[in-house]
């Protein structure tokens, strides 16, 4: 403002002046013509304090952009260092520049040919390529991963009755990191009970076959589609919660309804009736881990669907007429302690399973009787007293009928002793024997040996 004052002044000044000098040859000027000859340097200095005013704030503005433009380009930098020091890494570590998509790909897999001489009820010598599994994960971020599994059983597939093979997807899902300890996996996972269905590769385990309590009481491998959160606490504690498919009684032409035979396995899967399982454990002791598991089923009819077209008929009472509400629950615990070369393993699993399965009849036969009730528990002690060599014993017992003793489901309980040793060729090489005797409460004894070999990497 003091501004305009001054240059108000020195215009009059300059004016009266001029004024005065031209007076001493021209007559003076009326007061009117000075008053407009103000008004007009008035409004001059007016539009040009318009223009400085543009101009200030069209500079503030360039200020603010410039401070912006600044911090991007701090941020610019930061990035293309961070860029460049992964770059520098994994041209140490592969010798190339170039940074590829299969960088972060990783391929592995495991396998195993197994011998059974007169340890199976359906054949007393048996050699078979019985399964190879190879993985393929990508890892897209630190907090983002793909996870699959393929398994190939007995080697080949084909048009007849001759070919005991299959090909199947037994894992494919994403992993994500959504917190530090926190993850989410969703799409075809494996059900987080027992000790062998996660992890069941042969180099990890003693004895050629699994054990039957985590094949037919827990049916090993049991693969589901569906979503699963998982995480970790302090003191080594965690957890698992997921829903997912179920499985599926039928009744069909073998007249069971086996626990193992009703996995659904990814495919094309019925879930009207989803099923639900949690887990906790713990590891925070050297040596020691303690797990609980349950795996409720809503309902093992999926709502009274059939499915003829995929050899799903439903399940069905004497009378002709669905069977349906078929809810069960799985509850199962197991404790693993290692204490330098020794190791034991211990599992108790059981099947609660609403009593109208008892109802169940295929071919005028009653194939649900007893099949409300299933348990199975082992106890297996081992000895690695060398990194190569190690011995192991092991007690199973299981029913899959134990809800009664009438009819089928008489004489139902059966009972296994295997010994054996593991030779460990490399740490993911190992060749096993051992030597089975099995028997029921009907006297169907099995005795016989096993030898196997299996591999992963």
């Amino acid at each position: 403002m003091f501004k305009i004052t001054q240059r108000i002044c020195v215009v009059l000044f300059t004016t009266i002046s001029c004024s005065l000098v031209m007076a001493q040859n021209t007559e003076l000027p009326s007061i009117q013509d000075l008053y407009e000859l103000i008004q007009a340097q008035q409004a001059q200095l007016q539009a040009q304090q318009q223009r400085i005013d543009q101009l200030t704030e069209l500079l503030t503005d360039n200020q603010t952009q410039l401070h912006e433009t600044s911090e991007r380009a701090e941020q610019v930098e930061l990035i293309a260092s961070a860029t460049a020091d992964q770059v520098e890494v994994l041209s140490e570590q592969t010798g190339d520049d170039t940074f590829h998509w299969y960088d972060n790909v990783r391929v592995g897999g495991y396998g195993e040919v197994l011998y059974n001489n007169g340890t199976s009820s359906t054949t007393t010598d048996e050699l078979d390529v019985q399964r190879f599994i190879f993985y393929i994960n990508n890892e897209f971020t630190d907090r983002l991963r793909f996870i699959s599994e393929i398994e190939i059983e007995h080697t080949f597939i084909a048009d007849d009755d001759r070919s005991p093979g299959a090909i199947e997807l037994e894992q494919a899902f994403i992993e994500w990191d959504y917190l530090t300890r926190h993850s989410l996996q969703a799409g075809l996972f494996l059900v987080p009970v027992g000790i062998l269905n996660e992890v069941h590769e042969p180099d990890t385990f003693f004895g050629v076959e699994r054990n039957q309590v985590e094949s037919r009481i827990i049916p090993t491998t049991y693969r589901v589609n569906g979503l699963q959160f998982l995480g970790r606490f302090g003191n080594g504690w965690s957890y698992n919660l997921g829903i997912h498919e179920g499985l599926f009684f039928e009744s069909g032409s073998s007249g069971e309804l086996r626990i193992r035979d009703s996995r659904q396995n990814g495919a094309r899967v019925e879930v009207d009736s989803p099923a639900f399982t949690g887990r906790l454990r713990y590891s925070g002791l050297p040596g020691l881990e303690l797990a609980a598991a349950l795996h409720y089923q809503t309902d093992f009819t999926q709502d009274a669907t059939t499915r003829g077209n995929i050899g799903r008929e439903g399940v069905f009472d004497e009378f002709g007429s669905p069977v349906t509400d078929l809810s069960g629950l799985l509850a199962e615990a197991h404790a693993i302690y290692r204490n330098g070369p020794f190791e034991f393993r211990g599992l108790y699993a059981r099947w609660f399973i609403d009593d109208d399965i008892e109802r169940v009849f295929d071919n005028g036969v009653n194939t649900g009787i007893g099949r409300d009730e299933q348990y199975g528990f082992y106890l297996e002690p081992s000895w690695r007293f060398t990194n190569q060599w190690g011995v192991f014993g092991r007690y199973e017992q299981f029913d899959e009928r134990a809800g009664s003793n009438l009819g089928l489901a008489a004489d139902s309980e059966r009972r296994r002793f295997l010994f054996g040793v593991n030779y460990w060729l490399h740490p993911n090489v190992v060749f096993k024997a051992d030597y089975q005797v099995e028997f029921d409460e009907g006297d169907s004894n099995l005795d016989g040996f096993n030898l196997g070999v299996g591999w992963s990497f």
